[in-house]
């Protein structure tokens, strides 16, 4: 079992977290934030949401905020993405091996205990992210997120 990578994107569609895990060393933070691999995995999110809106067939408002969060995860034969979606269109993805199944509890954890606490109510901490050169460099937030995920039973 292993967690690979977390990533957080704005309501902007920008990548303004990345942290990947990496056996060798400690990994890479913030370094893969514009590259096509993020992008990717935000088109593969955002079609995914979008067919599943479609399929619902209602297209009212109280609906579509249901719909944000009835894609959980997904797998291919490598790994599965685990995500989670705020009421304010931030979205936290996990990307981990097949053998995990829910991460519902740990991206609502990162969301609501890490993420509002470091940055949502830190008044010196970027809250809208604009450009795609902004980022989450608040070291408060990656060290106690990096703490938590590596203390995670699922983490090797």
């Amino acid at each position: 079992m292993a967690i690979y990578s977390f990533s957080i994107f704005d309501r902007h569609c920008n990548c303004i977290y990345n942290r990947e895990f990496s056996s060798t060393d400690n990994g890479t933070i913030n370094k893969n934030n514009n590259t096509d691999s993020s992008k990717l995995l935000f088109g593969v999110v955002y079609s995914l949401k979008n067919i599943l809106s479609k399929l619902a067939g209602d297209s009212s408002i109280e609906s579509q905020s249901s719909i944000s969060n009835f894609l959980k995860s997904f797998s291919t034969s490598q790994f599965r993405i685990h995500y989670y979606e705020s009421l304010t269109n931030l979205k936290f993805i996990i990307i981990t091996d097949n053998s995990i199944d829910n991460m519902q509890n740990i991206l609502w954890e990162l969301y609501s205990n890490f993420y509002v606490k470091h940055i949502s109510f830190n008044y010196l901490s970027q809250v809208d992210f604009k450009s795609e050169d902004e980022k989450i460099y608040n070291p408060n937030f990656i060290n106690e997120t990096d703490a938590f995920i590596k203390s995670l039973p699922v983490f090797n």
